[in-house]
């Protein structure tokens, strides 16, 4: 089950500044009462622990009465901004690819966000987490190109540990350029700040049933090279894939973040080997042959 939550929430901010600068990347003349609002934050309502939950995030124009019709017209260009406060022992994926859309077709880019320790340390410097919670933070992976700017999309991914319980996080976005949006300060001249969303994080799935007999399937066995594992009733769990050889060595690691995988073993020697499947404190293990 998921929620959208469309948030538009910066019109309160207001302020003027006419900046004509000969050799910068524009020159306008803007009310800064808001450059970019939430359109929706599609965050799920529950959520498993030792697991992990997409929130698709689409970006918008922030339309205050005072700006022009919504878009950018200029070549308006910048590094861009995104952080997340979560829970402390839970992360994010790094190398969030996104995509900005503009109402010119041809002028639509894309790029990666990856995490950035400076820009974390800002949003928490300028938003105090909330005692248990710590801010993670991404900029852009170059310039982001928003001429004739329309929306923007990206989709992070949010692991959580083992924890349950009720948790509340909070979405960031901004850019950098001259006047130094940070989508968290003082101010809130030209970012967005989500109000906290709730998730609720429970066992509504049994483990031990999970990594079951029953559950799960591992062929063909003798392998010659790829082993396909099925987990039945799959929701979303992180599953660390670990073989180890007869001296109980790690020979291989993997994350298993399907329900229907193949695992390629062609780097293994011939012999015998043992899969186990580990989520939080549950474990399966299963003996297989690689030919």
């Amino acid at each position: 089950m998921k929620k959208t939550f469309t948030l538009n929430i910066l019109a309160g901010s207001k302020k003027t500044i006419v900046l004509s600068i000969a050799g910068m990347l524009f020159v306008v003349s803007l009310v800064l009462a808001g450059c970019y609002a939430f359109r929706s934050i599609n965050q799920p309502s529950e959520g498993l622990p030792n697991s992990y939950f997409d929130v698709p995030i689409i970006v918008e124009r922030d339309k205050d009465p005072g700006s022009d019709d919504g878009s950018w017209t200029g070549a308006l260009q910048s590094t861009g901004l995104f952080g997340v406060m979560i829970p402390d022992g839970w992360t994010v994926d790094d190398n969030i690819p996104y995509t900005i859309i503009s109402k010119g077709a041809g002028l639509n880019n894309s790029g990666i966000l990856i995490y950035d320790a400076a820009h974390s340390k800002v949003l928490t410097d300028s938003v105090a987490p909330i005692p248990g919670y710590h801010w993670w933070g991404a900029i852009t992976d170059r310039i982001a190109d928003m001429n004739q700017f329309d929306s923007l999309y990206f989709t992070p991914r949010i692991h959580t540990d083992s924890k349950t319980g009720t948790f509340f996080l909070r979405y960031a976005v901004g850019d950098k350029d001259y006047w130094d949006r940070n989508p968290a300060d003082q101010y809130n001249y030209g970012g967005g700040l989500s109000d906290p969303i709730s998730i609720v994080i429970s066992n509504n799935v049994g483990l031990p049933d999970l990594l079951s007999k029953a559950n799960v399937s591992m062929y063909p066995n003798p392998t010659h090279g790829d082993l396909h594992v099925t987990i039945g009733g799959y929701k979303s769990q992180v599953i660390k894939m670990n073989i180890y050889d007869s001296k109980g060595q790690v020979v291989l690691t993997k994350e298993i973040l399907k329900s229907s995988n193949i695992i390629s073993l062609s780097s293994l020697p011939k012999g015998a080997y043992t899969v186990e499947l580990k989520n939080g404190n549950k474990k399966f293990n299963s003996r297989i042959v690689v030919n």
